[in-house]
């Protein structure tokens, strides 16, 4: 049986996700999670908070999912591709979730020192560090050639970043460029790339 937060949550992203954040009013929320406005406010003292929420429950997912990446047996590459295929399981299980977050996270949560901020912040240094490691890893094991550390790690965020966007929020009949992408990436850092 789920909580009352839970359920505030889950109708929440059903509303955000059906009339967007700034159009849907907590009695709204409310009222299709059965539950008092008063009770809302006990447990999010803003409709922010709630954004906060769902972004600080996808975020973890990912950092549990990109924590279950073996890397014993696996070359930097192989780590690398591991990661981009945990994120687009990821955006395809939350979806709706993940949809709701980057079309409604509002500019406050985006200020330095707001709760939405820090966890973005943090996620963020814990991406780039993880995807530094794999591809390090993978320039010492020699399953990927000489590159920039950092900048690459900090490329491939933004790249699967807006890969995910056009995903979620272009309603195009196009083909999987998920799928593309990650095969786009791996060829691009494997040591001789004529093997494309």
């Amino acid at each position: 049986m789920k909580s009352k937060k839970d359920k505030i949550i889950d109708a929440a992203v059903d509303l955000f996700a059906e009339k967007g954040f700034n159009n849907t009013s907590t009695a709204e929320i409310a009222a299709l999670s059965g539950v008092a406005q008063g009770t809302l406010f006990y447990h999010f003292k803003q409709k922010e908070g709630i954004l906060c929420e769902v972004l600080e429950q996808v975020l973890q997912h990912t950092t549990s999912a990109y924590n279950s990446i073996s890397q014993d047996e696996k070359n930097g590459l192989e780590c690398v591709e591991a990661l981009l295929r945990c994120e687009n399981l990821i955006v395809k299980k939350h979806s709706k979730k993940v949809t709701v977050l980057i079309r409604d996270m509002t500019d406050e949560v985006h200020q330095p020192g707001t709760q939405g901020f820090t966890l973005i912040d943090s996620f963020l240094k814990y991406k780039i560090a993880l995807l530094s490691q794999f591809l390090s890893k993978g320039v010492t094991d020699k399953s990927i050639r000489p590159i920039a550390i950092e900048e690459t790690a900090w490329f491939i965020d933004a790249a699967f970043y807006g890969v995910m966007h056009v995903k979620l929020f272009k309603h195009l009949s196009s083909p999987p460029i998920d799928e593309h992408a990650i095969r786009f990436c791996i060829d691009g850092l494997k040591p001789n790339p004529n093997s494309i």
